[in-house]
């Protein structure tokens, strides 16, 4: 039996457990998006050079599925599987949401400043191009997608947004070893320790991006367009990383927080709207209001002279780990318990908007029906859900910069 046959046999998914990730393959190929055929987007794209732009790269990415499934059969294995599939969940927005406020706690808010503007425009740029160019992921079958997240195989694949993540990350902590210490020098590292750092960033890098391959997520172009939206979004901010607050010195304008809101909104309702539904979007949401979030706390830190998290100072592992419990109590209470409740009572009750969620539900619902062999056709998210998810995760750095500090200091931490 060929390889490709023996892949399809008998074959939709695992069960889904600690120890056994999901591993997925759809024969029908018009259920994922951006496989259907070339009149399917000539149709519908408004843009005669958006539809040339995917026409030229579509060739990238219709051909490389049967070499990817070659390299992925050679390496596959059971360990492989729950290394690079539970190593992946390092690109997701959870993942962020509890370790991007963790160098706060350590003493370093900058680097939690400089890595949400990298990672929240990295992950909106990569988003935007997803939704942009319209392109499928490698073909499964004949690849096995190994993940354990089913609703990340439902988006489009370049660019790769884990890799736009990575790169960034990796971009930024190789800077700060060689180019940032204290008062601006070298920092002072033996060369072994920078060595070894350097490798521990390096393997977090190649494990990201090489396991996006090996879990059948992503190909070539997917990876190489998300490190140059890495790159680039890294060389901007710390390009500006100082700007706003020293040289425009945003504090002294009271309306920055209302430039800021602005500025989120208007990019997210002006996203580009994709074919086919794919779910990205969701992620954009998330990180822009972080982004929006930091900007604010910020704002109020410096407008009202308040110290914070700029009076957090290191003081030993043990403190630093018990700061690190109490802030992430503190993340999950708003944003598992308090923030869905609070922000839509207030959105419905209090400003009076519309809840679109039931109708945008029936929209769903109607065109899965009439899709069921294929992947439905763009609807997008309640506006509601947009305005509401982006003060949820807008509320994330503004418990941490203004919050945290007061229970730590209750703590005595």
């Amino acid at each position: 039996m060929a390889p490709q046959q023996e892949s399809i046999k008998g074959l939709k998914q695992r069960a889904r457990r600690l120890s056994n990730p999901n591993d997925l393959q759809e024969p029908n190929l018009l259920l994922d998006p951006g496989n259907h055929p070339s009149s399917h987007f000539r149709e519908r794209m408004k843009s005669n050079f958006r539809y040339q732009m995917r026409e030229k790269l579509v060739k990238f990415t219709t051909n490389q599925s049967d070499q990817l499934f070659i390299w992925q059969s050679k390496y596959r294995s059971y360990w492989n599987d729950l290394f690079f599939s539970y190593t992946a969940m390092m690109g997701s927005h959870t993942f962020y949401v509890i370790f991007l406020p963790m160098p706060v706690w350590f003493g370093n808010y900058e680097m939690t400043k400089d890595l949400v503007y990298i990672l929240g425009y990295s992950i909106y740029l990569s988003g935007f191009f997803k939704d942009y160019w319209c392109l499928p992921r490698p073909r499964a079958p004949p690849l096995h997608r190994i993940t354990l997240s089913k609703y990340t195989e439902k988006e489009y694949g370049a660019p790769s947004s884990h890799t736009a993540n990575a790169t960034g990350v990796a971009f930024y902590f190789i800077w700060k070893l060689f180019f940032m210490g204290q008062n601006n020098d070298r920092l002072l590292l033996l060369h072994w320790k920078k060595f070894g750092l350097i490798l521990m960033v390096l393997f977090y890098y190649f494990t990201l991006v090489l396991g996006r391959i090996y879990c059948g997520m992503h190909g070539l172009l997917d990876l190489i367009s998300g490190a140059v939206i890495g790159t680039f979004c890294t060389i901007v901010r710390l390009s500006l990383r100082n700007y706003f607050l020293e040289d425009f010195q945003c504090a002294s304008h009271i309306w920055f927080p209302l430039w800021s809101i602005g500025l989120g909104l208007f990019l997210l309702f002006n996203h580009i709207e994709p074919i086919d539904e794919c779910p990205c979007f969701g992620d954009s949401v998330a990180f822009i209001g972080v982004v929006s979030g930091l900007e604010i706390g910020d704002w109020i830190m410096n407008r009202f002279n308040l110290n914070l998290v700029y009076s957090i100072h290191y003081q030993g592992l043990f403190n630093s780990i018990m700061r690190t419990v109490v802030g992430v109590s503190c993340v999950i209470i708003w944003k598992y318990a308090l923030s869905k409740p609070l922000v839509y009572q207030f959105l419905i009750k209090i400003l009076r908007f519309k809840d679109d969620r039931k109708e945008k539900a029936l929209l769903h619902e109607k065109s899965a029906k009439e899709n069921a062999n294929e992947c439905p056709l763009f609807i997008g998210f309640p506006k509601i859900d947009i305005i509401g998810r982006f003060i949820i995760y807008a509320g994330i750095p503004m418990v941490v910069v203004l919050v945290t500090p007061k229970a730590i200091s209750y703590f005595n931490l």
